[in-house]
């Protein structure tokens, strides 16, 4: 799921910018739907991530882009 939110990112980036080669990118994506992690995994990755950020490791944007590529991976039963 996380590679799906990450290509959809890619896509709507190429999109914004204008992108001739934008459909030819799309046949290339691979998407892996392999073993879905836990919730409590998902969090204790978000809770890594904040630490990460909070230690000047990540800047804003890219602490906002894995974020929200993990709260998308995130199961509501």
């Amino acid at each position: 799921m996380a590679k799906k939110a990450k290509a959809s990112a890619k896509r709507d980036r190429k999109l914004e910018k204008g992108d001739e080669g934008y459909e030819d990118d799309l046949e290339d994506e691979v998407v892996d739907d392999g073993p879905k992690p836990s919730n409590d995994q998902i969090m204790e990755k978000v809770a890594d991530l904040h630490r990460r950020y909070d230690d000047g490791q990540l800047d804003l944007d890219s602490f906002d882009e894995e974020r929200a590529n993990l709260m998308a991976q995130i199961s509501v039963d």
